[in-house]
Protein backbone atom coordinates (compact mmCIF):
# COMPACT_ATOMS: atom_id res chain seq x y z
CA UNK A 1 0.00 0.00 0.00
CA UNK A 2 1.17 3.55 -1.07
CA UNK A 3 0.05 6.80 0.65
CA UNK A 4 0.09 9.85 -2.15
CA UNK A 5 -1.15 13.23 -2.23
CA UNK A 6 -4.19 13.21 -4.46
CA UNK A 7 -4.33 14.56 -8.09
CA UNK A 8 -6.66 14.61 -11.19
CA UNK A 9 -5.40 11.31 -11.66
CA UNK A 10 -7.23 9.83 -9.06
CA UNK A 11 -10.36 11.09 -10.44
CA UNK A 12 -12.16 7.55 -11.94
CA UNK A 13 -10.19 5.38 -8.56
CA UNK A 14 -12.14 7.97 -6.21
CA UNK A 15 -15.19 7.78 -8.14
CA UNK A 16 -14.93 4.01 -7.97
CA UNK A 17 -13.69 4.24 -3.96
CA UNK A 18 -17.19 6.52 -2.92
CA UNK A 19 -19.33 4.43 -5.33
CA UNK A 20 -18.22 1.05 -3.96
CA UNK A 21 -18.22 2.69 -0.08
CA UNK A 22 -21.34 4.71 0.07
CA UNK A 23 -23.79 2.64 1.75
CA UNK A 24 -21.02 1.78 4.24
CA UNK A 25 -19.89 5.26 4.69
CA UNK A 26 -23.55 6.68 4.77
CA UNK A 27 -24.17 4.10 7.92
CA UNK A 28 -21.36 6.14 9.64
CA UNK A 29 -21.40 10.10 8.63
CA UNK A 30 -23.61 12.27 6.53
CA UNK A 31 -23.91 11.36 3.25
CA UNK A 32 -22.74 13.38 0.30
CA UNK A 33 -24.85 15.05 -2.14
CA UNK A 34 -26.14 13.31 -4.88
CA UNK A 35 -24.06 15.14 -7.09
CA UNK A 36 -20.83 14.16 -5.86
CA UNK A 37 -21.49 10.50 -7.10
CA UNK A 38 -20.42 11.52 -11.00
CA UNK A 39 -17.45 12.44 -13.04
CA UNK A 40 -18.32 16.14 -12.87
CA UNK A 41 -18.68 16.24 -9.12
CA UNK A 42 -15.60 13.62 -8.60
CA UNK A 43 -13.46 15.96 -10.40
CA UNK A 44 -15.28 19.44 -8.91
CA UNK A 45 -14.37 17.60 -5.37
CA UNK A 46 -10.42 16.81 -6.86
CA UNK A 47 -9.77 20.12 -7.70
CA UNK A 48 -11.31 22.00 -4.85
CA UNK A 49 -9.19 19.69 -2.68
CA UNK A 50 -5.77 20.27 -4.77
CA UNK A 51 -6.80 24.17 -4.60
CA UNK A 52 -6.71 23.99 -0.48
CA UNK A 53 -3.93 22.18 -1.18
CA UNK A 54 -1.92 24.93 -3.15
CA UNK A 55 -3.37 27.33 -0.72
CA UNK A 56 -1.79 25.99 2.28
CA UNK A 57 -5.40 25.10 3.57
CA UNK A 58 -5.35 21.29 3.47
CA UNK A 59 -4.12 18.34 2.59
CA UNK A 60 -5.33 15.28 1.11
CA UNK A 61 -4.11 11.44 0.21
CA UNK A 62 -5.39 8.63 -0.81
CA UNK A 63 -3.82 5.17 0.11
CA UNK A 64 -3.76 3.22 -2.87
CA UNK A 65 -2.98 -0.91 -2.69
CA UNK A 66 -3.23 -2.60 -6.84
CA UNK A 67 -4.21 0.46 -8.61
CA UNK A 68 -7.23 0.34 -6.13
CA UNK A 69 -7.95 3.27 -3.54
CA UNK A 70 -8.93 1.46 -0.36
CA UNK A 71 -8.61 4.77 1.95
CA UNK A 72 -8.56 8.16 1.56
CA UNK A 73 -7.34 11.25 4.39
CA UNK A 74 -6.76 14.49 5.01
CA UNK A 75 -5.95 17.46 6.89
CA UNK A 76 -8.26 20.78 6.42
CA UNK A 77 -9.17 24.42 7.63
CA UNK A 78 -5.44 24.23 8.31
CA UNK A 79 -4.61 27.53 10.51
CA UNK A 80 -2.39 29.08 13.05
CA UNK A 81 -0.35 25.66 12.88
CA UNK A 82 -3.46 23.36 13.40
CA UNK A 83 -5.75 20.99 11.36
CA UNK A 84 -8.60 18.95 11.52
CA UNK A 85 -7.77 15.23 10.66
CA UNK A 86 -10.18 12.80 8.66
CA UNK A 87 -10.39 9.69 6.85
CA UNK A 88 -12.55 7.00 5.15
CA UNK A 89 -11.45 3.27 5.29
CA UNK A 90 -12.95 1.22 2.73
CA UNK A 91 -15.40 -1.18 4.20
CA UNK A 92 -13.39 -4.24 3.16
CA UNK A 93 -10.22 -2.58 4.31
CA UNK A 94 -11.30 -1.97 8.31
CA UNK A 95 -9.54 -3.76 10.87
CA UNK A 96 -6.16 -4.23 8.45
CA UNK A 97 -4.58 -1.04 9.72
CA UNK A 98 -5.47 1.20 6.66
CA UNK A 99 -6.70 3.94 9.05
CA UNK A 100 -3.70 4.02 11.63
CA UNK A 101 -1.50 3.83 8.06
CA UNK A 102 -3.21 6.86 6.94
CA UNK A 103 -3.16 8.94 10.02
CA UNK A 104 0.30 7.78 10.70
CA UNK A 105 1.33 9.43 7.32
CA UNK A 106 -0.61 12.39 8.18
CA UNK A 107 1.17 13.27 11.35
CA UNK A 108 3.96 12.88 9.88
CA UNK A 109 3.06 15.51 6.77
CA UNK A 110 1.86 17.94 9.50
CA UNK A 111 4.77 17.82 11.56
CA UNK A 112 7.64 17.56 8.95
CA UNK A 113 6.12 19.45 5.85
CA UNK A 114 3.28 22.05 7.29
CA UNK A 115 4.81 23.00 10.66
CA UNK A 116 1.71 22.08 12.03
CA UNK A 117 2.22 21.56 15.87
CA UNK A 118 -1.68 20.62 16.82
CA UNK A 119 -4.00 18.28 15.24
CA UNK A 120 -7.63 18.24 15.76
CA UNK A 121 -10.25 15.41 14.91
CA UNK A 122 -14.35 14.96 15.80
CA UNK A 123 -15.43 11.44 15.93
CA UNK A 124 -19.23 10.30 16.04
CA UNK A 125 -20.62 8.03 19.10
CA UNK A 126 -21.14 5.37 16.44
CA UNK A 127 -17.68 5.40 15.67
CA UNK A 128 -15.92 3.23 18.39
CA UNK A 129 -13.27 1.91 15.71
CA UNK A 130 -11.93 5.80 15.14
CA UNK A 131 -11.80 6.53 18.34
CA UNK A 132 -10.02 4.26 19.28
CA UNK A 133 -7.35 4.39 16.92
CA UNK A 134 -6.99 8.45 17.55
CA UNK A 135 -6.27 7.78 21.51
CA UNK A 136 -3.79 5.26 20.01
CA UNK A 137 -1.80 8.04 18.13
CA UNK A 138 -2.29 10.43 21.17
CA UNK A 139 -5.31 12.04 20.68
CA UNK A 140 -7.57 13.29 23.84
CA UNK A 141 -11.15 14.41 24.28
CA UNK A 142 -11.42 17.91 25.08
CA UNK A 143 -15.34 18.33 24.52
CA UNK A 144 -18.85 16.16 23.53
CA UNK A 145 -21.54 17.99 21.29
CA UNK A 146 -24.73 16.36 22.20
CA UNK A 147 -26.87 15.87 19.13
CA UNK A 148 -24.40 16.69 16.64
CA UNK A 149 -26.29 15.45 13.90
CA UNK A 150 -29.10 12.95 12.80
CA UNK A 151 -28.28 10.31 11.03
CA UNK A 152 -30.78 7.73 9.85
CA UNK A 153 -33.32 8.67 12.07
CA UNK A 154 -30.54 8.83 15.26
CA UNK A 155 -29.89 12.07 17.24
CA UNK A 156 -25.69 11.22 17.57
CA UNK A 157 -23.27 13.44 19.85
CA UNK A 158 -19.61 13.65 18.84
CA UNK A 159 -16.43 13.55 20.58
CA UNK A 160 -13.87 16.22 20.08
CA UNK A 161 -10.26 15.54 20.25
CA UNK A 162 -7.05 16.70 19.83
CA UNK A 163 -3.29 16.33 20.05
CA UNK A 164 -0.40 19.09 21.08
CA UNK A 165 3.14 18.31 19.28
CA UNK A 166 6.32 20.32 20.23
Amino acid sequence: MEFVKLSRYHANLLLDFELKNKQWFDSLIEPRDKSFYSQQGITDHIDSLIKQMENGAGYSGVLVQNNTIVARANLKDISKNEAFVGYRVAEDFTSKGAASYCLSQLVSIAQSKLNITMLKARVLENNPASMHILKKFGFQATGTITNFITLNGNKLSCTDLSVKYA
